[in-house]
């Protein structure tokens, strides 16, 4: 049985699905530097691994100060593995404390609550695994206006969607990469409304092409 991790969020969440690229204006901003900055050199307790962490801020709307947050592990074969985005759902649920620690991420925590081991389960033995907690107000992701705790499916879409697009820009490594779209529980709206408004900025090369090749998701 997976378990699941509620991180309490300040966010209250309503209905709306706008996914018009017309309605979907995209903030860039370089990333020059930012990856390295990013780079986890061991989390606290961990066992020696043979692939790179990362973990960071993305800001998706610089005038409200809104930015998300996330954890990559890549694949110990990165150059040859796909990129797969995952969003826990609730809405609420963080990706970080419920999809990266208890469900497919590389580490469990031991019983003394200090240390990890490996989880042989982990999702990075076959992919490069980016989670993402979403929206703001989730987990470490934080906005500076609090009407943006008020929020919705369309608006969660297209923070998601500027994250992709700037996280590209610090990873430009993986822009040309096959990418997946996967989550669980509410995630099941987020994941098709955010494949949606990808096919829809791809069909005008706007701001750039992600090569979404499948979505995942689960109950």
């Amino acid at each position: 049985m997976l378990l699941r991790s509620k991180i309490l969020s300040k966010h209250r969440y309503l209905p709306n699905v706008d996914l018009s690229v017309e309605q979907s204006q995209v903030y860039v901003a370089s990333q020059k530097d930012m990856k390295e900055a990013d780079k986890i050199e061991e989390l606290p307790g961990q066992p020696p691994v043979n692939f790179s962490q990362y973990s960071g801020y993305v800001t998706v709307d610089p005038e409200a100060e809104r930015a998300l947050f996330y954890y990559f592990t890549e694949s110990e074969d990165p150059e040859n593995r796909p990129l797969v985005l995952w969003l826990n759902g609730g809405p609420g649920c963080s990706s970080l404390g419920a999809g990266a620690m208890s469900e497919l991420g590389p580490f469990r925590v031991n019983p003394d609550r200090n240390t990890l081991r490996y989880n042989e389960y982990a999702w990075n033995k076959v992919a490069n695994v980016l989670f993402l907690e979403s929206p703001a107000g989730v987990g470490f992701s934080y906005s500076n206006r609090s009407s943006d705790y008020v929020t919705g499916d369309a608006k969660t879409a297209r923070d998601t969607y500027a994250f992709l697009v700037n996280w590209l820009e610090r990873f430009s490594e993986y822009k040309n990469r096959t990418l997946y779209l996967a989550g669980e529980s509410y995630a099941g709206h987020y994941v098709p409304q955010l494949a949606s408004l990808i096919l829809n900025h791809n069909k005008i090369k706007k701001p750039t092409i992600l090569d979404l090749k499948g979505i995942i998701v689960s109950s």
